[in-house]
């Protein structure tokens, strides 16, 4: 029996988030079985209702009113949905808030930081190191 790839969470979270049919539960099961890859799968999902919030694709729409980098390199993102009188505070690694941010300009709805575009492109090339792709065309090594 084929032991499934060690895929790196930060790449995961990151595909879950901006395309998260790439990698169905269904499909890709025992992936979803290893413990760091559950946990991508249940930030992916709470960073994904963040994202809809900000953009105002639910009910109502959210604004950004605090952004605070902590010591250890974490930000709290505090939001509001007015006409609901609701204020969120959340706290998100380094690398969830450039995806924030990334999926948000990729929307059409905020610029994007250089810093926030390496460090998700970056977590995404964890990725192609450690998947093989059926379809692939590479020429058969030397």
């Amino acid at each position: 029996m084929n032991s499934p790839p060690v895929i790196p969470p930060e790449a995961m979270l990151c595909a879950l988030v901006l395309a998260p049919q790439t990698f169905t539960r269904n499909k890709f099961f025992e992936l979803f079985e290893q413990p760091t890859l559950k946990k991508s799968r249940r930030r992916a999902k709470r960073l994904r209702g963040i994202i809809r919030q900000l953009l105002g694709q639910g009910r109502e729409p959210a604004e950004i009113v605090g952004r605070y980098e902590l010591a250890d390199g974490s930000v709290l993102l505090k939001y509001q949905v007015l006409r609901l009188n609701y204020v969120r505070t959340t706290s998100l690694s380094n690398l969830e808030a450039s995806l924030v941010n990334y999926a948000i300009h990729h929307a059409g709805a905020g610029p994007l930081d250089e810093e926030d575009k390496i460090a998700v492109e970056q977590a995404l090339a964890g990725l192609g190191a450690t998947l093989e792709l059926g379809n692939s065309r590479r020429p058969p090594p030397p």
